[in-house]
């Protein structure tokens, strides 16, 4: 039974579900945007095939070095200890148990074959495996260690070296430092069971004697401990004082674009850009943009970057507040592709507008791609009713036009329809936070699929609602047959303004009029979190932001399915002094926010495995 599993990586060092990450080193961690369980079986298979990843004899046991040669990792009788430089630091399993009762772990000699190396201790088995990822650590507990009583599942690590250890205040990341300064850094602690559920955990500093704990009760077994470790900042080289990088953000593969929707371009003030960040073959690490992205006829205060999509090689830009003619505030939305040599600083290859556009029509104001086709919302249509636009891609490529069809609600969905709006192949999918349900606002989210014959004007196909929902559309998202909606000022055990998200999952005979599957809550929120003011999915990871919470909540797809719960699976924070959660995107197992740290003018944050 598998009950921990970790990866150490070129520059971090992963113990016991957490990862330490070497911040201050230049060369960046190495992570693939598979999923964790895919990089974890490719990198083991290519480990056991190549010679630079095998575990090499000492002459008191086995040594390691990462795929970069930043750390090098030293099995002995004692424990594992790790090298960076003239730094040292080392960690001991002393047992594992429940509360306060721990069962002392047996002293063992490692043993070794090709790129593994085990420390066996009866019903606990220590291992480590060695590849192109890093290095992945794991436990493997054959059953419960003994009956609980209500306490928590414990694992105790001696701790040594010349690092001090302090946990934040979340009780989910540990600070190395040396001499008052952070080193290496833990972050992003979560456990789950093997149904999916989420549990609680989170650690514990005894001196020198770091505990990682975790709430099993009714948990099924093996229950799995996933990290997520911050991997980079991303900054604009050319920010000025009042930019605000990542206000939105998106990611597609290796790619991330953040829209600055107050960048000032020439003497046009905030008419705002888009910034491109390409993950470097290493990985990802900190670092300023590949490519800007602009708009050749651009205006003052058009707030390009206020929405950003990608998809592949092709990126879109709302510019909500852009003139078009002689209509202020008509919007555009603004299509980059990418040219054969890669991303560079460029001009719009297409703009976007609407057929009826008028001044303050605001279009562009959310934007969403996927393939060949581009959704653009726009909030001042039709006495500011609101409405989606649709764009397909002409054979010879993309080029200035109108839109191929509009999408309108059947009835009134108030004046916010259309402020996100998310795409995914066939399916277009707007929200609406001020639509009525019954005799009062709930918000609802509106579905559209795409006609037999092709895209053309029409009304939704379906109309999803929540229970207990307040503003239910403020955020949307969608991936194949599942939507997930934002509410953020929903009720959640009398708290007011906490906020929820909602899954709906397509049922087989397609989309139609339905409440929710499942409703996202977290279980330390508050009053006034604002949690779901901006949502993504992607696969089975869906990731929430709440305005006031400083965190990205991830849940994962339990494998019965989507289901109710207040339980996340991993809650990324960032490091003391910075802030995150302007906006959120997810692409296999990464996720990027926008937010604040000590460089000027915003900063893109990359989480990952």
């Amino acid at each position: 039974m598998r009950l921990i599993s970790l990866s150490l990586v070129a520059v971090s060092f992963c113990m016991s579900s957490l990862c330490v990450v070497a911040s201050d080193l230049a060369v960046p961690a190495q992570l693939s945007s598979l999923p964790a369980a895919a990089q974890s079986s490719i990198s083991a298979a290519i480990g056991r095939d190549k010679a630079e990843y095998r575990i090499r004899p000492t002459n008191n046991g086995f040594e390691a070095a990462s795929s970069h040669g930043a750390l090098t990792t030293r099995f002995t009788t004692e424990g594992v200890s790790v090298s960076r430089g003239a730094q040292h630091w080392a960690t001991t399993l002393r047992g594992y148990g429940y509360g306060e009762d721990i069962k002392p772990a047996r002293t063992v000699a490692p043993q070794a074959s090709s790129n593994r190396v085990e420390y066996r201790r009866g019903e606990l088995t220590e291992w480590y495996i060695n590849g192109p990822v890093g290095l992945e650590q794991g436990f493997t507990i054959a059953k419960s260690p003994d009956k609980g009583n209500g306490q928590p599942l414990t694992i105790a690590l001696a701790l040594s070296g010349d690092l001090s250890a302090v946990i934040d205040a979340t009780r989910t990341s540990v600070r190395l430092n040396s001499r008052n300064r952070e080193s290496l850094r833990y972050a992003g602690l979560a456990a789950q069971d093997s149904n999916g559920g989420s549990l609680q955990a989170w650690l514990e500093l005894r001196g020198q004697l770091l505990l990682l704990r975790v709430a099993d009760a009714g948990a099924r077994y093996p229950v799995v401990v996933d990290p997520f470790i911050q991997l980079a900042e991303l900054t604009a080289s050319d920010a000025g004082a009042i930019d605000d990088l990542g206000f939105s953000v998106a990611i597609s593969g290796n790619t991330v674009v953040a829209g600055d929707p107050q960048a000032m371009i020439g003497a046009n003030q905030v008419q705002g850009a888009a910034y491109v960040f390409v993950k470097p073959a290493p990985g990802w690490g900190n670092m300023t943009q590949t490519a800007k992205l602009t708009a050749s006829n651009g205006t003052a205060f058009a707030f390009l970057g206020l929405s950003v999509a990608i998809s592949g090689d092709t990126i879109v830009a709302g510019a909500y507040q852009n003139g078009v003619g002689s209509n202020q505030d008509e919007g555009a939305a603004y299509v980059f592709v990418k040219p054969p040599t890669g991303w560079v600083d460029m001009t719009q290859t297409a703009e976007l507008t609407a057929s009826d556009g008028t001044p303050g029509f605001n279009f562009a104001h959310s934007v969403a791609i996927s393939g060949n086709t581009i959704a653009a919302g726009s909030l001042g249509v039709d006495f500011s009713q609101g409405a989606a636009y649709v764009f397909v891609e002409p054979a010879g490529g993309w080029a200035d036009m109108t839109e191929t069809a509009k999408l309108t609600a059947s009835d009134n969905p108030g004046v916010y329809f259309g402020q996100f709006i998310a795409l995914s192949g066939n399916t277009v999918v707007a929200g609406a936070p001020d639509a009525v349900i019954g005799n009062r606002a709930q918000g609802a989210a509106y579905v559209f699929v795409q006609p037999a014959g092709g895209w053309a004007n029409m009304t939704q196909t379906a109309k999803l609602t929540g229970t207990s929902s307040r503003q239910l559309g403020w955020s949307v998202a969608i991936s194949d047959s599942t939507i997930l909606a934002g509410d953020l000022s929903a009720y959640v055990n009398g708290h007011q303004d906490q906020g929820a998200a909602y899954i709906y999952v397509e049922p087989a005979s397609g989309w139609t009029d339905m409440t929710q599957t499942a409703r996202l809550t977290a279980s330390d929120g508050t009053s006034n979190n604002f949690f779901g003011s901006y949502v993504s999915i992607v696969d089975d990871i869906a990731a929430v932001v709440g305005l006031q919470t400083n965190a990205v909540y991830v849940y994962k797809k339990p494998a019965s399915g989507w289901r109710t719960t207040s339980k996340f699976s991993a809650k990324l924070t960032p490091q003391p002094g910075a802030a995150l959660g302007a906006s959120v995107g997810v692409d296999g197992q990464t996720v990027v926010t926008g937010g604040s740290s000590s460089a000027q003018g915003g900063t893109v944050f990359v989480f990952g495995p």
